[in-house]
């Protein structure tokens, strides 16, 4: 039973990889969609004036767009405001922190599994992100609900899942005082 469960998890963990790559092309497409959609609504605020709306919506869904075509970098900007670099460190990294904690994982063999689950971790993180950014672009829109706050909650808790290796060095030494 336990050995079916990790075949499973390592199955997921050998998929993300696809599935990244697949959002990160549909990610550029939202991106696109979004830059479109806020110069068209641009150029309509431009020619009925202010009663038409504020300029924030245009705007943001144009940031939002940006942030979507060019997920990567914004990824990486995100983590070194976080972190101070820029990189995604590898899931098999969580082993060389808290030497406490993963020593018995180890010695039962059951390394690969922990390295299957970060991955896992990571890439919801990668996800969080994503819906960070569409709850920070719904923020602009008038009259919506307020998702300024989930927004930035999704962004910071996405950064920390993608890099979640790091976190756990920072939450280990947080321990050992």
């Amino acid at each position: 039973m336990v050995a079916d469960l990790l075949v499973i998890i390592s199955n997921v963990a050998a998929a993300t990889v696809a599935l990244e790559s697949l959002l990160r092309a549909i990610f550029f497409l939202m991106g696109l969609a979004l830059v479109v959609q806020s110069l068209r609504v641009a150029a309509r605020r431009s020619e009925l004036g202010p009663q038409s709306g504020t300029w924030i919506k245009p705007v943001m869904g144009f940031v939002t767009g940006i942030a979507f075509l060019g997920f990567s970098s914004t990824l990486s900007v995100i983590l070194g405001t976080l972190f101070g670099a820029g990189e995604v460190v590898a899931a098999e990294d969580i082993f060389a922190y808290g030497r406490l904690l993963l020593d018995p994982l180890d010695a039962s063999g059951s390394r690969e599994a922990v390295a299957a689950i970060v991955l896992i971790i990571q890439f919801i993180g990668f996800l969080a992100v994503a819906r960070g950014l569409l709850f920070l672009n719904y923020a602009a829109s008038p009259g919506g609900p307020s998702t300024l706050g989930p927004g930035f909650t999704f962004l910071v808790a996405g950064a920390l899942a993608v890099n979640f290796p790091v976190f756990a060095r920072a939450l280990a030494s947080l321990a050992n005082g």
